[in-house]
């Protein structure tokens, strides 16, 4: 199995065993210290009956599924401050609330803050997603 080494990206652990299923993992941008205007939140992947998610409490977690590929859909939350709720927060244009991931690939969901001073309550992010970011070559 080869071994991508990905330790220029944030949020990862540093090694991808590509293969056996699609693989996700989430990236947190530089951009607007999204990681400190972000703290808590979750992104959830889900195909089937199957479903995982990566959260702040594990930031770099990788996910690796059961042998699945194709499109899974993915939920992008975070828990606003104001009003200790969960609230979905949208994609970017050109991203949707779906991810495409090869069995011998690992695709990113990048989570990025909108603004350093945002309105009170408001839903101060986006995601995009970059689809087979990373193949193991057959």
């Amino acid at each position: 199995m080869e071994t991508s080494n990905v330790s220029g990206t944030a949020n990862s652990s540093g090694q991808l065993q590509l293969g056996n299923g699609a693989q996700f993992w989430v990236y947190l941008s530089p951009q607007n210290d999204t990681s400190k205007m972000i703290s808590t939140w979750r992104v959830t992947f889900s195909q089937g009956n199957w479903s995982d998610f990566i959260s702040s409490e594990n930031p770099t977690k990788q996910i690796q599924t059961p042998n699945l590929s194709g499109i899974f859909d993915i939920k992008v939350e975070l828990l606003s401050g104001s009003t200790g709720t969960w609230r979905q927060i949208p994609p970017q244009q050109g991203s949707n609330n779906e991810i495409g991931c090869n069995s011998n690939c690992a695709s990113m969901v990048g989570i990025v803050a909108d603004s350093m001073n945002p309105f009170p309550g408001a839903i101060n992010a986006h995601f995009w997603t970059t689809w087979d970011a990373m193949c193991k070559a057959h």
